[in-house]
């Protein structure tokens, strides 16, 4: 079949491909996995074929134009369960691809590096989604967020699964799903059957979403640049409500295919049209009081000002303003992203962004892979150390909600259910070294600092610093590499342990050493305060030593 490549960017479908899907969303009640005259519809759910939204009727019937190639999806309601798969990924969609993914688009043969898409053949005469009924929706429950987990030999497989999937066996968080906001894997495809193996060994429900390490790069432009993820997780944008939070999946990342636009990446942050068009078709079902969740890939923004300096940004969404257009109607929203592997940002999003309603938060996670698998020192396990080039550990979240407000829980590697450690101080620079080398002993420069760097942290944060038995003092926020990062860099450069540069860091506090320390032991101890009321606290000790 010949495809022209640009009607599917902007859902302007002429192909004659068009036909009528109909069906029900009805409760799965007795395991068979079809729709017996006892089970009931489910009125009020969204059903898309990715351009158009409509809602399925008092008998929870749903009919909807489809054209070949595209996929019909729902929007679980918040009292129902899907049904998995045997990865525990949810099936909330049909492929609709009579003939498989083309072998020739806009008059070019394709060769797919990367199985994609099987003819699925022609249209059922019905479609229906069997939804379990849920024992109680809470308004309070937690789930996993996972940014960039971004293996891309066996071997950053291997200690993808020694950090994270060995620690979270049995669910010691007790969340209720996982959501990976792309970049599941760093290219190479053929990872993907291991990586939902892997995963769903954590026997929680598993979301994920398309970043620009997940592109079928044989693709002339976006139109069929995630046919190897379509086929393994389903549509790329979509939606879902939990609780009392409505979750929004975007793919941001627009690839142009050629790898010379968008400064030579071939790709940039940006959600395309037809998208937009289908999210404000999804929002239009949604009552003002829910808390929406927008999870990309690319950050919506991301940026650092302490006040005294420029600020400092990473990756953005170029037409993020369009997106705030549609969300303006809503005044309880959180935006999760991944992407950049040198810092992880918590941006409040307000009037100086033209947003005019309450102000909130677009948060760029810290990644799983941190700096990338291959980087750092090796540990006993033979995991490499990863460190993000901002100074945070790779790690993951554990989001928690209640009602309306989320609280990000940023859990570092390596870890355990008990883990408390959320901070690292350093002496900048470290005490003078002594004969026959030392740790943190030593005699203080006149112009050395302590310095504090708060897991993903933020200016509107607080910390406070106790030398020895003396009172709190507030340390002063300040946007500047971590010199942890920096030593580390410096030591290992050029060597199979080599670090990434340090990047100057959104979460770091800093306060002059003190003066008139004698000789012996001197304790600093830190306590924090961040913006969600989360308590955290550290402790180092040094040895002066008069030289």
């Amino acid at each position: 079949m010949f495809l022209g490549s640009h009607a599917f960017a902007n859902c302007n479908y002429s192909d004659g491909t068009e036909e009528i899907v109909r069906g029900s969303v009805y409760s799965e009640t007795n395991s068979n996995d079809r729709r017996d005259r006892f089970e009931a519809g489910i009125a009020g759910v969204n059903v898309s074929n990715g351009c158009q939204v409509v809602q399925t009727d008092g008998g929870g019937n749903y009919q909807i134009s489809i054209h070949a190639t595209q996929i019909l999806f729902i929007t679980k309601p918040a009292e129902f369960d899907l049904q998995l798969d045997e990865n525990n990924l949810p099936q909330f969609f049909y492929r609709h691809y009579p003939d498989g993914t083309p072998k020739e688009i806009a008059g070019t043969s394709i060769e797919w590096a990367w199985p994609v898409i099987e003819p699925t053949g022609p249209l059922p005469s019905v479609i229906n989604f069997g939804l379990i009924p849920r024992e109680q929706s809470a308004s309070e429950f937690t789930a996993h967020a996972f940014a960039d987990t971004q293996a891309r030999f066996e071997i950053g497989q291997d200690m993808l699964r020694e950090d994270l999937i060995n620690p979270l066996i049995g669910n010691p968080y007790g969340v209720e799903f996982g959501i990976t906001v792309g970049d599941v894997v760093y290219d190479n495809l053929g990872l993907y059957d291991r990586h939902k193996a892997m995963m769903a060994l954590m026997e929680i429900v598993q979301w994920n979403l398309p970043g620009n390490h997940d592109i079928n790069f044989a693709s002339p432009d976006a139109s069929f640049a995630n046919e190897t993820f379509k086929s393994h997780f389903g549509p790329t944008y979509y939606s879902f409500n939990h609780g009392n939070v409505h979750f929004v999946a975007l793919n941001n990342v627009e690839y142009a295919g050629d790898g010379k636009s968008f400064g030579n990446s071939g790709y940039r942050g940006f959600i395309p049209e037809h998208q937009l068009q289908w999210l404000a078709q999804d929002l239009a079902n949604v009552s003002a009081s829910k808390l929406i969740v927008i999870a990309t890939h690319i950050p919506l923004i991301s940026e650092a000002d302490d006040g005294l300096s420029e600020i400092y940004s990473g990756p953005n969404t170029e037409n993020f303003s369009s997106l705030l257009e549609i969300l303006e109607p809503f005044s309880n929203i959180y935006g999760i992203a991944g992407h950049d592997t040198s810092n992880s940002w918590k941006v409040e999003v307000n009037h100086s962004h033209g947003w005019q309603g309450q102000p909130w938060i677009a948060h760029t996670l810290a990644e799983v892979r941190g700096s990338g698998w291959p980087k750092g020192l090796t540990d006993a396990r033979g995991v490499k150390d990863s460190i993000m080039e901002d100074g945070n550990p790779n790690g993951f979240y554990v989001l928690k909600f209640d009602d309306r407000n989320v609280t990000p829980d940023f859990i570092p590697f390596p870890f355990g259910p008990d883990a408390t450690q959320r901070l690292r101080i350093t002496l900048d620079p470290p005490l003078s070294e002594i004969e026959g080398g030392s740790i943190n002993r030593g005699t203080a420069h006149t112009d050395a600092k302590i310095v504090v760097n708060l897991f993903d942290g933020g200016i509107r944060d607080l910390v406070w610093a106790f030398i020895d038995d003396g009172g709190a003092q507030a340390m002063t926020y300040t946007v500047r590499t971590d010199p942890f990062v920096e030593r580390l860099e410096s030591i290992y450069q050029d060597t199979d342990s080599e670090y990434s540069p340090a990047a100057r860091s959104a979460h770091i506090w800093e306060m002059d050493f003190p003066d008139g320390l004698g000789e012996g032991l001197h304790t600093v101890r830190i306590r924090t305060e961040d913006e969600f009321g989360q308590r955290r606290e550290g402790a180092m000790t040094f040895e002066i030593i008069d030289q």
